[in-house]
C-alpha cells in the first residue's frame, strides 16, 4: 500500500534507507558467541513489537490527525529512548532469515500507520465536500425558486474549501490524480457561475427553471463526487499514471520515429526482433490517425489513409531486406530511411488535416448551433412539430462538437505548457457535458415554444455553451503554429476565389455566402495573428509585420463591407468584379504576410531559450535536424544528459516526395488496398467514442489500463527527445504549475456580485411588501414567434454587421486605418452577449406592451 501525499513519502524515505541498511547488516553479520545472538534475538523481538504497536495504530478507531500524529511520535520516541530489552524465550540459534522478516514487517507496519495519519489528514475535507454534494443534491430536487442568501453562503463555503483542496492536491504524489482534482475543481468553479446566472433568471423571470437548476445542481454533485471519488482512490500504477498522456497520435508517432532511429546503431538480431515492437507501434499510429481522419474532409481521409498504405508497404520492404541472407548495414539504413520519410509524411498529413480542422469549426464555431436554435422558430405550430425535425441540425452540432473535441486533445498533445492544457481540458470538459443537455433543452423547447421557462434554459445553456466555445478557440490559438496556419488558410483561400471567379468568368452570380466563407477564414487567422502577438509581445515582432497583420485587417473590413454593399439583388458584373477583387486583396497581404511568420515562428523559440542554434523552424528543409539543450529547461533529471530538438523536415508546402524501393531478388510489391486499413478504421471509432475528459474518474482509468495491457506493451520513449510539430509552435518555456488564482478571484466577483442581487431584491420586497404579485401574462402565439425568433438571435454570427455602408464610408475608414500599413484597422470581434441584453430589452419593452393591451 503506497503513499498518496509527498509529506509523508518524505516521512517514510529516510526511515526506510535506515532500516533497509539495518537488514544488510544483520544479513551480512556473521555468527559470534551466545550473547551476540541473544541481543540479536532480543532485538528482533523488539521490533516484533514495535511493529505489532505501528499496526494497532493503524486498526484504532482514531478520527483525529493530531492524535494519531502524536500517538506515532510517542511511539517511536518511546522505542529509541528505552534502554530494557526483554526477551521472552532466548533463541540460541537466530537466522538472518528470520531478522530480515522482523525488519521487513516493521517497515510495512509503520506505513501503515503513515496512511492511516495520510487518511485522517484529509478526512475533514472529504466531509466538508460530502456535506456540500448533499447540500446540492437536494437543492436540485426542489423546485422551487432559490434565495440568493443561500447560494452565497454555498459560495463562500466553497471559496473557503479551495484552500485546503487545492494544499492537499499539490501535496499528491501522483499527477494523475493531481490534475483529476483540478479539473473538478475548475469544473465546480464554472458550475456555480451558471448557478448565480440562473437563480437571478429565476427571479426576473418568476419562475424555478427546475430542467436547468436539475442540471447545473447534478453537474455541481458529480464533481464533488469525483472529487471524493480521488481522495479515496489508492495511488495509481506507473501504467496507470502515463496511459493517458501516450495514448494519442503524437507521442504514438515520436515514439515509432525514436526507434527507428536507434536501429541503426544495433545488430542484425537485434534490430529483426526490433521490427516486431516496431510494428506494435505503427499498428497504434494507423488507429490514432484513423479516429482523426473519420473527422476531417473526405480529401484529408483519402491523403492519410494513402499515407497509412505506403508505410505499411515500406514497413515489408525493410522486414524482408532484415531478414535477407546477405543483409548489408548501408542498404538497411537506406530502407530504414525511407521508412522513416513515409512515417513524417504520414504525420504531416495528420498535422495538415487538424489545421484545416481548426479553419472549419472556428471559422463559424457557432453556425451549428445557429442552425439549431433557428429551428426552434418554426412557423409550424406546436402540435405540428416532431422530434424528427431537428435531426439533420443536432447531428450537425454533434459532429462539431466532435471536431473541436479531436482539435482539443491534439492540441493539448502537441502543447507541454501545464496551464495551457489545462484551460484546454476545462473548456473540452464543460462542452462535454453541456452538449447532450443543450440538446434536450433545445428539443424540449421546439415541441413546447410557448413555455418560458424552457426558454430560458435554452438561453442559459446555450451562452455558456458559446463561452467555453470562445475560451477553447483562444487557447488553441495560443499553441499552434502562425506559419503553419497561415499557408493553410492561404491554400484554401486560393481554392475558394478560383471558383469565385470561375464562376464570374461563366457568367454565373457570385453569391454572398462565397465571400462571407472567404472572410470567416480571413477573420479566423487574423485573430490568431493578434493573440499569438499578444503572446509572443510586438516589441518582439519586427513593425512591417505587425504592419501586414494590420493590412489584413483593414483588408477584411473592405471586403465584407463591400459585399454588404455590392451583392445585392440583380448586381451587376462590375458590381461582382469588384467584390472579387476585395478578396484577392486579402489573399494577397496573406501571401506577403506568410513568410514574416515563419521568420516569427522561428525567433520565437529564440526567445523563449536564449539559445541561437534554435532560431530554425518550420520554414526550413532539415536533414540533420538535431539541436541540444540542458536538460533543466524541461526540469527533467539532472543526470548530465541534454535535450535533443529534433526539428521536423517538412512544412505545408514543401516535403519528401514518395520515393519506394525494393529488396533485391524480391518480387515488386502492390500497394496494400483500402480493406487493409478496415481494423484499424474500426480501431479509431473505438478510441474516438471512448473519448471523454470529464467522465474518465479513476475507476474508469484503472480499467482502461487493464485493457491496454492485454494489448501489445510498447516501451517509453526517449523523453530526452524533443521533436517538433508541424501543429504547434514550439516553446522551451518551463513547464508552470496550475493557477487557481484568477478562478479564486473570479469566484469571489461572483460572490460580490450575489451580495449586490441579494441587497436589490431584499429593497425591492420591502418596498412592495403588502402588494400582491402581478403574473405578467405570455403573449400571444404570433408574439411567442417573435420571440423564437429573437432567441435565434443568441450570439450565432462571427462578425458585426457593417450597416449602412457605402463606398464612401468604406473609403473613410479605410483612411483611418491606413490600409499600407500606418494605423490599426478595426479588429473584426466576437460579440459575447450584447445580443442576449438586446434580446432582454425586446423582451421587457414587449412583456410592458402585452400587460398594457390586457389592462385596456
Amino acid at each position: 500500500m503506497s503513499l498518496k501525499t509527498k509529506r509523508m513519502q518524505k516521512i517514510l524515505d529516510p526511515i526506510e534507507i535506515q532500516i533497509n541498511n539495518l537488514k544488510h547488516s544483520i544479513g551480512n553479520s556473521k555468527a559470534g558467541t551466545s550473547d551476540v545472538l541473544n541481543i540479536k534475538s532480543v532485538f528482533c523481538d523488539q521490533l516484533r513489537i514495535l511493529a505489532e504497536k505501528f499496526e494497532n495504530l493503524s486498526k484504532d478507531d482514531i478520527t483525529d490527525y493530531q492524535e494519531m500524529k502524536t500517538k506515532i511520535a510517542d511511539t517511536v520516541e518511546e522505542f529509541c529512548l528505552s534502554n530494557e530489552f526483554v526477551a521472552n524465550e532466548l533463541v540460541e540459534n537466530i537466522n538472518s532469515h528470520t531478522s530480515k522478516d522482523a525488519i521487513g514487517t516493521l517497515l510495512e507496519k509503520f506505513a501503515m500507520a503513515l496512511k492511516a495519519l495520510e487518511n485522517l489528514e484529509c478526512l475533514p475535507l472529504k466531509q466538508r465536500l460530502q456535506d456540500y454534494f448533499d447540500y446540492v443534491k437536494e437543492m436540485g430536487t426542489v423546485n422551487e425558486i432559490e434565495d440568493f442568501q443561500n447560494i452565497k453562503e454555498l459560495g463562500t463555503s466553497i471559496l473557503e474549501v479551495l484552500g485546503p483542496l487545492q494544499k492537499y492536491r499539490k501535496n499528491l504524489i501522483s499527477n494523475l490524480l493531481s490534475e483529476r482534482i483540478a479539473l473538478y475543481t475548475f469544473q465546480i468553479h464554472t458550475t456555480f457561475s451558471m448557478l448565480v446566472q440562473l437563480i437571478q433568471e429565476q427571479h426576473q423571470l418568476n419562475a424555478s427553471i427546475y430542467n436547468c437548476k436539475k442540471y447545473i445542481c447534478e453537474r455541481m454533485c458529480l464533481c464533488f463526487k469525483l472529487i471524493l471519488e480521488v481522495l479515496d482512490a489508492p495511488n495509481p500504477s506507473s501504467e496507470d499514471e502515463t496511459i493517458e498522456k501516450e495514448n494519442h497520435f503524437v507521442y504514438r508517432m515520436d515514439l515509432v520515429l525514436d526507434i527507428i532511429a536507434e536501429m541503426s546503431t544495433k545488430t542484425q538480431e537485434q534490430q529483426i526482433l526490433e521490427c516486431t515492437e516496431l510494428w506494435w507501434g505503427i499498428e497504434d499510429i494507423f488507429s490514432h490517425a484513423m479516429s482523426i481522419a473519420q473527422m476531417c474532409q473526405p480529401q484529408n481521409f483519402e491523403a492519410i489513409s494513402a499515407a497509412c498504405q505506403s508505410i505499411m508497404g515500406e514497413y515489408e520492404n525493410l522486414k524482408s531486406q532484415l531478414c535477407s541472407e546477405t543483409p548489408d548495414p548501408s542498404v538497411n539504413n537506406l530502407f530504414m530511411n525511407t521508412l522513416n520519410d513515409a512515417l513524417y509524411r504520414l504525420e504531416r498529413k495528420v498535422n495538415i488535416s487538424v489545421l484545416m480542422l481548426v479553419m472549419e469549426v472556428f471559422s463559424d464555431s457557432f453556425n451549428a448551433l445557429r442552425k439549431l436554435v433557428m429551428t426552434c422558430g418554426s412557423s409550424l405550430t406546436a402540435k405540428k412539430r416532431s422530434k424528427s425535425d431537428l435531426h439533420s441540425a443536432i447531428e450537425d452540432f454533434d459532429q462539431l462538437t466532435d471536431k473541436a473535441m479531436q482539435i482539443g486533445i491534439f492540441a493539448n498533445a502537441c502543447c507541454r505548457d501545464v496551464e495551457r492544457v489545462n484551460k484546454i481540458r476545462n473548456c473540452l470538459a464543460g462542452l462535454e457535458s453541456l452538449e447532450n443537455e443543450l440538446i434536450a433543452a433545445i428539443t424540449a423547447f421546439y415541441l413546447h415554444p410557448d413555455n418560458k421557462e424552457l426558454r430560458a434554459s435554452v438561453k442559459l445553456l446555450t451562452s455558456q455553451w458559446q463561452l467555453e466555445m470562445n475560451k477553447l478557440h483562444n487557447t488553441v490559438n495560443l499553441i499552434i503554429d502562425s506559419a503553419a496556419y497561415c499557408q493553410v488558410v492561404l491554400d484554401d483561400l486560393q481554392e475558394r476565389i478560383r471558383i469565385m471567379s470561375d464562376c464570374f468568368d461563366n457568367r454565373e452570380a457570385v453569391t454572398q455566402q462565397q465571400v462571407q466563407s472567404i472572410v470567416l477564414r480571413a477573420v479566423s487567422l487574423s485573430s490568431q495573428l493578434t493573440i499569438t502577438v499578444n503572446d509572443i509581445g510586438s516589441d518582439n515582432i519586427d513593425r512591417q509585420t505587425i504592419m501586414m497583420i494590420r493590412e489584413l485587417k483593414a483588408a477584411i473590413f473592405e471586403t465584407d463591407a463591400s459585399a454588404k454593399k455590392l451583392l445585392v439583388e440583380n448586381a451587376t458584373e462590375p458590381q461582382q468584379l469588384r467584390v472579387i477583387k476585395r478578396c484577392e486583396l486579402i489573399l494577397n497581404v496573406i501571401k506577403r504576410l506568410q513568410p514574416a511568420l515563419v521568420t516569427v515562428m522561428n525567433n520565437s523559440i529564440l526567445i523563449s531559450t536564449n539559445y541561437g542554434k534554435a532560431s530554425m523552424g518550420q520554414g526550413d528543409m532539415l536533414h540533420d535536424s538535431s539541436l541540444n539543450y540542458p536538460s533543466t529547461i524541461y526540469r527533467l533529471p539532472q543526470d548530465e544528459k541534454t535535450l535533443t530538438y529534433i526539428r521536423t523536415p517538412y512544412t505545408v508546402q514543401n516535403y519528401k516526395p514518395p520515393l519506394s524501393i525494393q529488396p533485391a531478388n524480391s518480387v515488386p510489391r502492390t500497394q496494400a488496398n483500402l480493406s487493409s486499413l478496415i481494423p484499424y478504421i474500426k480501431a479509431g471509432r473505438i478510441i474516438r467514442m471512448e473519448q471523454t475528459i470529464m467522465y474518465k474518474t479513476p475507476q474508469k482509468i484503472i480499467k482502461d489500463t487493464e485493457d491496454h495491457s492485454t494489448k501489445k506493451k510498447l516501451k517509453s520513449r526517449n523523453l530526452f527527445n524533443i521533436r517538433q510539430h508541424l501543429f504547434s509552435r514550439e516553446s522551451f518555456m518551463p513547464q508552470s504549475e496550475i493557477n487557481f488564482s484568477s478562478e479564486t478571484i473570479d469566484l469571489t466577483d461572483i460572490l460580490e456580485k450575489v451580495t449586490k442581487l441579494s441587497e436589490t431584491l431584499t429593497s425591492s420586497l420591502s418596498i412592495s411588501c403588502n402588494t400582491k404579485l402581478q403574473y405578467i401574462n405570455l403573449p400571444d402565439e404570433g408574439k411567442i414567434r417573435t420571440l423564437s425568433d429573437e432567441l435565434c438571435n443568441i450570439r450565432v454570427s462571427t462578425i458585426k454587421s457593417f450597416k449602412d455602408l457605402n463606398k464612401t464610408a468604406v473609403k473613410e475608414k479605410l483612411e483611418e486605418s491606413s490600409i499600407i500599413g500606418g494605423g490599426d484597422a478595426p479588429s473584426i470581434e466576437t460579440e459575447k452577449y450584447e445580443d442576449v441584453q438586446r434580446l432582454e430589452k425586446k423582451m421587457e419593452i414587449l412583456q410592458k406592451q402585452v400587460l398594457k393591451d390586457s389592462r385596456e
